[in-house]
């Protein structure tokens, strides 16, 4: 009797060991998490590549990034060569990508990366385990309503400025954000009608601790290898201004983009007959001649909007900064900020009026940025200098230009509008829509030429 019983209790043990390493075995295989993105591997750590399963046919997958992120190696130069990498049904499959067709320079369009995001699901298409077309996948939609947006291909410096306003407080700052994965043009998102989804997003899913730049190369956001794998999580400087530019110039997404060369950008408006350029901003007698609607690109390879110069001479601007946080982490993105020398100047308390009042949840997170007037008006490098708008460009029949900053922000947010603003806002009327693959028109202009910004 007693060596039955201990025969019972050994097979127990037998049996839920067995069952433990099975649910261990599970777990290991079906769930990994990183950076907050459930990924996967299988249980000995080997990454799946090709596996017989996934090597043809069409699969619903999420995207998970390119192997070895941010590891030595994975750049620019070797990204013909990158492998991706897929959850399909709780297992992660690795494949090669179809680099899309040549220029006549010999370099590729890359056409799936720019529509891959990670974390977002997609149809996939595999031919000898190299993803041949990818479809995003319908997903959930994101309630957002602006504060102050302004009407698609409604030319006026008015609706210029509030469609600068659409992504105040809800773009983070992203280095690359807003251009192409392959870092030489335009992004969707900057080519898309409305606020993106993909932005409104990203603000939602981070905090105060968010930093554009961790120094840890295969857990950050910024683009160590040169190109732009979170090209579609936010914007950066020239970002932020093309997408502005697409609002006001356009009807309908996927069109010509206008991002480009930050200390460029001023003056290649200019010369596609827009407006006026000068490297002078001052006037005769010495005082900072800036009026709403100009845009500013300076030495230091950033650009900005002016909303206006106050009477004690201090500006209100509008642009996307990697400015602090109220935990010293860079990256607060789009914003309404204050070239002055002190806190009590009139743009910072107009500043802070505003982003407090519309834009509580960004200000929770971020205080205004006092800008040094001694870089944010510096001209004297390269093409840095001053552009305005003229008749040619966007018509200012409402008069704008002319106003004081204080006026300026009454005409872009009206008093009897909501001020209850969060990027988690529902409005059923305002819900952000993006169509994952761009539509096609006619070219209407491309005057940028193509260098980073990095402000």
């Amino acid at each position: 009797m007693m060596k039955r019983i201990t025969t019972q209790k050994v097979l127990a043990v037998i049996i839920i060991s067995v069952m433990i390493i099975s649910l261990l075995s599970y777990v290991n295989i079906t769930s990994r998490a990183d950076n907050s993105t459930n990924k996967v591997q299988v249980s000995d750590g080997r990454l799946l590549e090709g596996i017989e399963a996934y090597k043809n046919g069409e699969y619903e997958a999420e995207y998970l990034g390119i192997l070895n992120y941010g590891k030595e190696g994975v750049d620019k130069d070797h990204k013909n060569d990158f492998s991706y990498r897929f959850n399909i049904n709780g297992i992660e499959v690795i494949y090669k990508m179809y680099n899309g067709t040549l220029d006549a320079e010999g370099n590729y369009d890359y056409p799936l990366q720019n529509r891959l995001k990670e974390g977002y699901p997609y149809k996939i298409t595999v031919k000898d385990s190299v993803v041949t077309d990818v479809t995003e996948l319908p997903s959930e939609d994101v309630p957002f309503a602006p504060q102050s947006i302004g009407v698609p291909g409604e030319k006026t410096v008015t609706n210029f400025l509030k469609n600068a306003m659409g992504p105040i407080g809800t773009a983070l700052y992203i280095y690359g954000g807003a251009w192409d994965w392959q870092d030489v043009g335009s992004s969707i998102q900057a080519r898309t009608i409305g606020v993106p989804k993909e932005w409104v997003k990203f603000f939602n899913s981070q905090d105060v601790n968010f930093t554009y730049k961790n120094m840890d190369a295969e857990h950050s956001f910024y683009p160590f290898g040169e190109y732009n794998e979170y090209y579609y999580a936010g914007a950066d400087c020239s970002g932020y201004i093309g997408w502005a530019l697409y609002n006001t110039f356009n009807t309908e997404n996927g069109l010509e983009g206008y991002v480009g060369s930050a200390r460029n950008m001023a003056k290649d408006l200019a010369d596609a007959g827009l407006g006026e350029w000068t490297k002078d901003i001052k006037t005769a007698s010495g005082e900072v001649d800036l009026k709403p609607g100009d845009i500013m690109s300076i030495s230091a390879h950033h650009i900005w909007i002016c909303l206006g110069t106050c009477d004690d001479g201090s500006i209100l601007i509008a642009h996307c900064s990697p400015s602090d946080s109220r935990t010293n982490m860079p990256g607060a993105g789009a914003q309404i900020s204050a070239i002055g020398t002190s806190t009590d100047c009139e743009a910072y308390k107009l500043a802070d009026k505003y982003m407090s009042k519309y834009y509580p949840k960004w200000y929770e997170r971020y205080p205004i940025y006092l800008t040094d007037p001694d870089v944010y008006l510096d001209t004297e490098k390269g093409n840095a200098g001053r552009f305005r708008w003229t008749a040619n460009g966007l018509s200012d029949y409402e008069g704008i230009q002319n106003m004081k900053p204080a006026d300026v922000l009454k005409v872009l947010f009206p008093e009897n509008e909501t001020s209850d603003n969060t990027a988690e806002l529902a409005n059923d009327n305002q819900t952000v829509k993006v169509e994952s693959v761009p539509k096609t028109g006619d070219k209407w202009m491309n005057p940028f030429l193509i260098i980073r910004s990095i402000l």
